[in-house]
């Protein structure tokens, strides 16, 4: 690479990580507290991927004496999610009320958005707009990402999954062609109902055939060639049944090897490397909380079983809190 690409790839990457912050603190988050509250927030349970991840990062990091973590259920009805609601208006009402809550009954540090679906309506809510609390949604790591890959081969193509907010917002293709990815390069597609099949068997036969569908469908809008192409899971449950991807990419004939999964890094923003090893070990204690019952527990649960027992501790002991918001 000549030293006019490098300066020029620096300078992208540098713009580009500012598109998407919420609050608009694009500074590393840390201070002095010996002891903080990190609420990581979906609207199901997918982001407990992302506090799995945050976890065990936050273990070894040795920058706190002691972390709370806790994992806050967004679903207002157990028999309904955001994509069921009518408007948008609505998910973003549903969604401040969850924020409030949040605030009042944990007074976190900082919350983290670990969906896809409410970090694209999070920016509208009164309570980003008018708060001070720190709020850093999965978006902006996961466009980072997309962009990197894309960044490093002009021919490479991806194709982005997400729920059908996720993907009706635009909010994925809009920052990518604005940082000067070529729009033809991006496909997407929404996956409408596989949260909820992933979520009540991550490996299940209705899920496999739901995946193979939707692969089917997004490639059929390629021209085969030889270069290369990504599959981004921007839904945070997705990433559950990776195996189902890699196996529904390498059917197509592409490398199954490339995913890129924006759960992985979303613990970024509150490790800067500069603070880690400040104490010899990091304390972390784990709790799950929801407005409503959480059905599917069980399922979830076996995802976690052997890589984080105290997760899937944690969530088997819920607490179940009716006027959380």
């Amino acid at each position: 690479m000549t030293r006019f690409l490098k300066i020029f790839s620096l300078i992208s990457i540098l713009f580009f990580s500012s598109l998407f912050s919420i609050t608009g603190q694009d500074e590393p988050f840390f201070n002095n507290k010996k002891e903080i509250t990190v609420v990581i927030t979906d609207s199901g349970l997918g982001g407990l991927s992302v506090m799995e991840d945050v976890s065990k990062k936050m273990s070894a990091s040795g920058i706190y004496k002691k972390v709370n973590l806790i994992f806050v259920n967004a679903l207002f009805d157990e028999n309904r999610g955001y994509n069921a609601l009518s408007s948008r208006d609505e998910k973003i009402k549903f969604f401040n009320k969850v924020l409030y809550g949040i605030d009042m009954k944990f007074d976190p540090d900082i919350i983290l958005i670990a969906c896809n679906t409410l970090s694209v309506i999070s920016e509208d809510t009164e309570f980003v707009k008018n708060e001070n609390t720190r709020v850093e949604g999965i978006v902006q790591p996961g466009v980072k990402l997309i962009f990197e890959k894309l960044f490093e081969n002009e021919k490479a193509r991806v194709i982005i999954t997400g729920t059908e907010t996720t993907i009706d917002e635009g909010s994925h293709k809009a920052a990518l062609i604005k940082n000067g990815i070529d729009e033809d390069r991006i496909i997407v597609k929404a996956c409408p109902q596989l949260q909820s099949y992933i979520e009540q068997d991550p490996e299940g036969e209705d899920t496999e055939m739901l995946i193979s569908f939707y692969m089917e469908e997004a490639i059929s809008q390629l021209v085969k060639d030889d270069a290369p192409l990504y599959l981004s899971l921007n839904c945070t449950h997705f990433p559950f049944s990776e195996k189902l991807w890699q196996q529904a990419l390498e059917a197509e004939g592409y490398n199954p090897s490339n995913i890129i999964n924006p759960n992985k890094i979303m613990a970024d923003v509150i490790l800067p490397a500069e603070h880690q090893g400040k104490y010899s070990k990091t304390k972390v204690n784990l709790s799950v909380v929801s407005k409503v019952r959480i059905k599917n527990k069980d399922s979830i649960m076996a995802v976690f079983a052997l890589s984080s027992p105290e997760l899937s501790k944690a969530l088997d002991n819920y607490i179940l809190m009716p006027a959380l918001f």
